[in-house]
């Protein structure tokens, strides 16, 4: 009999495994062949699969890529050399085809998820062509975490990070993303002084690095090219001054930022893109709030001038500069940072840093000097001054009713409906999933629930045996 009951109770555990859904798996990277098509002509492209940004493959306005792999293809990590505008994915779905408008959102490592999962899928050149560096397909399951999912700008932004070159965000703004986007979660925005198309394998740097310290909205990157200064009056002739004025002022009405960070008035090493970065950030500051600042003044379409003067005035809570040295303020960037499995907002410095390989030679991310990382100064507030020396926090003194976007809570309460007029909830249907219903990758606390279910009946089922042995042969002794 307690063999029958072991048996029991262990099939139960069993079909109870089997029966619960597999969740938190990875998806895998398939195995493909890609047949690229240009002015009907086909050609190899292996080079789309080698992950190199080096090795690219140039389409016309008539090429496209069809990828095709043995398995459902769920969704594409596609990677460009240059942001191509809006293309067309096709797929063949049962017996019609299936068309999906992407890359509408201008982002260079772009994920696709399918309408439907398909064996193959075809990547349409736009008419002015495209060129990829490569192109990546999933299985089912969850994507991993190398996969960018990048997505918009912020509407409204808490945070304001204004970098003059990729990799100045790690080297002088240290932890700051790290902690305030990856570990606290507040909305951290990024924006880039220069671009950097003329070297192609910084722009994938830059968001890599982003992705490392926890970033997930699209940075902003501006149409002026990097030019080496080594000095402010240089610098501001490098770019027409107004338009650089009239980005620092968009950028700040654009987001909304309570908390802006910018660099050191010095360059750091004396960098004359660097100072004039922070030079024209801090009368913007003032412009940003004013309505009439340039209002009248005819704006070229397209211009940031045209984009600032649509926006409404807005003026900034607070705004802190790297090496300041009035209220200064050293941000403690070795606290362990859940989100990053333990390791400090100075150690996803470095490893953000780590994903500019072309800058490796030159740099480093530094707790000295004018590489301080932790090092900064309040220029501008107000809501006060900082107190919190020995734990700064960029956001002390600004309150949840304080943040741009703030909306004042909804009351729930609802007047009380007598005992005899209240109706019986109708009963859930299958048509009716309830609330909480379990989703298709499964629920783990209920997975837990009825795994220790199962294995509190086993072992009751044992109990059971084992008293019934015990019972069986008491007074034997």
């Amino acid at each position: 009999m307690s063999k029958t009951i072991l048996l029991t109770a262990f099939i139960l555990l069993f079909a109870l495994l089997c029966a619960v859904p597999a969740f938190g798996a990875d998806a895998q990277n398939l195995p493909v062949a890609f047949d690229v098509v240009e002015d009907g002509q086909h050609w190899s492209g292996a080079k789309l699969a080698d992950d190199n940004w080096s090795s690219k493959l140039t389409l016309n306005g008539t090429g496209s890529v069809t990828v095709t792999a043995q398995d459902d293809i769920h969704f594409l990590y596609v990677v460009w050399d240059r942001i191509p505008g809006p293309w067309l994915l096709t797929q063949q779905s049962d017996s019609h085809m299936l068309g999906k408008l992407c890359g509408q959102d201008r982002f260079l490592h772009e994920y696709v998820a399918l309408d439907a999962p398909a064996k193959s899928v075809t990547i349409h050149a736009p008419k002015a062509g495209a060129i990829l560096c490569d192109v990546f397909a999933y299985g089912e399951g969850d994507v991993p975490a190398g996969v960018q999912v990048w997505q918009p700008f912020y509407d409204d932004a808490d945070m304001l990070l204004i970098s003059t070159h990729a990799d100045d965000e790690h080297l002088f703004f240290g932890g700051t993303m790290p902690t305030y986007a990856g570990e606290l979660g507040y909305k951290v925005q990024i924006a880039y002084l220069t671009h950097h198309w003329e070297q192609p394998v910084r722009p994938h740097e830059l968001l890599d690095g982003l992705w490392t310290v926890g970033m997930t909205h699209y940075p902003v990157i501006s149409t002026f090219t990097d030019y080496y200064s080594d000095n402010l009056e240089h610098a501001k002739t490098l770019w027409d001054l107004n338009e650089v004025e009239a980005y620092e002022v968009m950028l700040l009405r654009r987001f909304k930022p309570e908390v802006v960070i910018d660099h050191d008035v010095n360059g750091e090493y004396g960098h004359g893109a660097h100072r004039l970065n922070t030079w024209v950030l801090q009368q913007a500051i003032d412009w940003a709030a004013d309505p009439a600042w340039r209002a009248d003044e005819a704006a070229a379409p397209g211009s940031y001038l045209e984009a600032a003067q649509k926006l409404p005035a807005f003026r900034t809570s607070k705004v802190y500069l790297h090496l300041w040295p009035e209220n200064a303020v050293h941000m403690n960037w070795d606290k362990p940072l859940s989100r990053f499995g333990g390791k400090t907002a100075f150690e996803m410095a470095v490893a953000g840093f780590a994903c500019h390989a072309s800058q490796q030679q030159w740099f480093q991310v530094g707790r000295k000097g004018v590489f301080d990382c932790a090092a900064f100064g309040l220029y501008y507030t107000n809501v006060g001054a900082d107190t919190k020396m020995d734990d700064p926090d960029f956001f002390e003194n600004i309150g949840e009713a304080d943040f741009s976007d703030y909306e004042p809570p909804v009351s729930d309460e609802t007047p009380e409906t007598p005992q005899e007029q209240q109706e019986e909830p109708p009963a859930q249907t299958d048509a009716e999933p309830a609330p909480d219903a379990v989703s298709k990758q499964g629920n783990p606390v209920l997975l837990l629930g009825g795994i220790c279910a199962a294995a509190g009946i086993v072992i009751c089922l044992i109990a059971a045996s084992r008293a019934k042995k015990n019972k069986r042969y008491k007074g034997r002794h």
